[in-house]
C-alpha cells in the first residue's frame, strides 16, 4: 500500500488556495500597474502644467514684462538706476543739487535728573500729527526714550541713547526724510525744549532735470525718484558741486535681456509641448502609447496653446518678432528679426505678449481648465484615483480574505487525510501488508 504520511498539509492547502485566488490576483495587479501609470502621467502633466504657469507669471510681471531696458550713466555711484519695460529710449541730464535727509535732533545737557524732576507734558509733532508724554510717568533718559517709543500714535519719531565723551544723549530722528517730516517739540522743562542740536536737517532733494539754475527744478522728500522718467526709479547716492556737469542717465532696450526672454518662453512653451504631446501619443511599432492618448480634454489644451500663437492681436503675431512654429507645434526664434523689430518699434514686444490682453495673460487662462483648484479636470482626476486606489485596496483585502479562507479550509482537510492515511497504514503493517 502506498505511504501517504509525507504529504504536507501546509504545503498543500497553500498551493491550492493560490489557484483559488491566481486569476483575481493577475486581474488586481493589471489594475493597479494601470493606475498607477494614470497616476504618474497626471502627476507628469500637472508638474508641466505647473511649471509653464510659473514660466508665464514671470515673463508677464506688472514691471517687468518681455522686453527688458537699462540704464547707464556717465558717472558711477551718483545715482542708481532702475528700469520697467515701459522705460523708452532717451537720453536725461539730472545736476543732483541737494540730497533729501531725515530730521535729528541731539540733546547736549539734558540728564536723567533733568527727565525725572520734568513735570506736565512734553509734545512732539511731524506734519501735523504730535504725541504727549506725561513727564511725571517718566524717571530716565531711557525711560523717555521708551516712552515716546511706544507710545500709540507715534507720529514717525524714534528715540534713541548714544554715547559719547563718557556721556549718554538722548536723540530725536524723524523715520521719513523731507521738510514736511521735521520734528516740532514743545511743552516740557526748559531743559527738554532748550540745547536741543540739529545733527541732521529736515530737507528735501532738489533735482534739475538739466543744467543748474537752467533746467526745471523737481523736489522730492527722498532720495527716491519714482514719477521723473517714465519707467525709471531713481536713487540718489551724491551731489554735484557748483560747476559740475550733469549726470547723463542713458535709457534703452537691452536687447540680449530681451531675447533671453523671448527664449525663456520658447523653452516654457517647447518643453510644454512636448510633454502633452507625449502624453497624448496615440503609439505605434516603434512608439509607446500615451497615458492620455485620445483624451479630448488634454488634446484640446494643445490645439487651443496652437491656435493661440497664431492669433493676432492688435495688428501684432509672433512671427513678426522672429518666431515660428514647426509640424509638431514647437518654437523656434530668428534672433536677427527680433533684434531688428526691437530696433524699430520695441514697445510692441510687450503688446503683444503682456498685459492683461497679451498672448501670456490668454495662455495663462487657458490653463485654469485643468490647473483650478476648485473645479479643475487634473482636480477631478486626482480625486476619481484616489477613489479607485481605494476600491483597489479594498478588493487586494477582500482576496486576501478569501486566500486565508481557502488556505485554512484546505488545511483541515489535508490534515485530516493525512490523519486517516496514517492510520491506514498502521492497520497494513499490523497485517504485513506493507
Amino acid at each position: 500500500m502506498t505511504d501517504f504520511s509525507s504529504i504536507d498539509p501546509q504545503s498543500m492547502a497553500k498551493q491550492l488556495a493560490g489557484f483559488d485566488v491566481q486569476t483575481l490576483q493577475s486581474q488586481l495587479k493589471t489594475q493597479k500597474a494601470r493606475l498607477t501609470a494614470q497616476q504618474n502621467a497626471l502627476k507628469s502633466l500637472k508638474s508641466g502644467l505647473t511649471d509653464f504657469r510659473t514660466s508665464l507669471t514671470n515673463l508677464n510681471k506688472t514691471t517687468s514684462g518681455m522686453l527688458k531696458t537699462s540704464a547707464s550713466m556717465s558717472v558711477e555711484n551718483m545715482a542708481k538706476a532702475t528700469t520697467t519695460s515701459d522705460a523708452r529710449k532717451g537720453t536725461y541730464s539730472l545736476f543732483i543739487e541737494q540730497l533729501a535727509s531725515s530730521h535729528q535732533l541731539a540733546y547736549n545737557d539734558l540728564k536723567d535728573d533733568d527727565v525725572k524732576n520734568a513735570t506736565g507734558s512734553m509734545t512732539i509733532e511731524i506734519n501735523g500729527n504730535s504725541i504727549a508724554i506725561d513727564m511725571d510717568g517718566v524717571d530716565s533718559l531711557a525711560g523717555l526714550a521708551k516712552a515716546i517709543n511706544g507710545m500709540d500714535g507715534n507720529p514717525g519719531v524714534t528715540a534713541s541713547l548714544v554715547r559719547t565723551g563718557g556721556e549718554v544723549r538722548l536723540m530725536l530722528s524723524s523715520d521719513k526724510s523731507g521738510e514736511e517730516n521735521a520734528i516740532t517739540l514743545s511743552g516740557g522743562p526748559s531743559a527738554m525744549t532748550s540745547n536741543v542740536r540739529t545733527i541732521s536737517a529736515a530737507q528735501d532733494a532738489n533735482v534739475w532735470l538739466g543744467d543748474q539754475n537752467n533746467g526745471m527744478l523737481i523736489t522730492n522728500s527722498t532720495n527716491t525718484l519714482t514719477d521723473l522718467i517714465d519707467g525709471v526709479t531713481l536713487e540718489l547716492n551724491q551731489t554735484h558741486k557748483a560747476g559740475d556737469a550733469p549726470l547723463r542717465i542713458n535709457v534703452g532696450v537691452d536687447t540680449t535681456e530681451t531675447q533671453n526672454q523671448v527664449n525663456s518662453f520658447v523653452e516654457a512653451y517647447n518643453k510644454l509641448i512636448g510633454t502633452l504631446g507625449s502624453l497624448t501619443a496615440s503609439g505605434s511599432s516603434s512608439t509607446d502609447r500615451g497615458a492620455f492618448a485620445g483624451d479630448a480634454s488634454i488634446s484640446g489644451l494643445r490645439r487651443e496653446l496652437n491656435d493661440m500663437l497664431r492669433t493676432s492681436i492688435d495688428g501684432l503675431d509672433i512671427t513678426q518678432f522672429g518666431l515660428s512654429a514647426d509640424k509638431d507645434g514647437k518654437l523656434t526664434l530668428d534672433s536677427d528679426k527680433l533684434k531688428e523689430k526691437l530696433t524699430d518699434d520695441p514697445g510692441k514686444l510687450n503688446a503683444l505678449f503682456n498685459g492683461s490682453d497679451g498672448l501670456l495673460k490668454k495662455m495663462d487662462k487657458s490653463l485654469d481648465r485643468l490647473l483650478s483648484i476648485s473645479s479643475g479636470d487634473i482636480k477631478s482626476r486626482e480625486e476619481t484615483n484616489r477613489r479607485r486606489e481605494n476600491e483597489l485596496s479594498d478588493r487586494s483585502d477582500k482576496i486576501s480574505t478569501r486566500y486565508d479562507t481557502a488556505y485554512n479550509r484546505y488545511l483541515q482537510q489535508f490534515t485530516r487525510m493525512q490523519s486517516v492515511l496514517q492510520q491506514m497504514n498502521n492497520t497494513a503493517s499490523m497485517f504485513g501488508l506493507v
